[in-house]
């Protein structure tokens, strides 16, 4: 069976949220070398923010399941 893409995105958005640090943490999402999208959470809301860069759209999401999906799709273009 193939490695899940989806769980490797839930992996390092929640190594985001379980970071003791206190200011905000990014990361980059990239697929074959170009950069889609920047995801960033602020552990002082709960919540995170995608930045999609073609076209540039931002959205919150205030659960992890909903930010993974919109990721995934960006990334498999569906």
């Amino acid at each position: 069976m193939d490695k899940s893409e989806l769980s490797a995105i839930l992996k390092r958005l929640e190594a985001m949220r379980t970071t003791e640090a206190t200011e905000v943490q990014s990361r980059r999402f990239e697929k074959e070398g170009v950069q889609r999208g920047q995801v960033a959470y602020d552990p002082a809301t709960s919540t995170y923010t995608l930045q999609e860069f073609n076209p540039d759209q931002t959205f919150e999401f205030d659960n992890i399941d909903l930010v993974a999906i919109e990721l995934y799709d960006l990334l498999t273009d569906n």
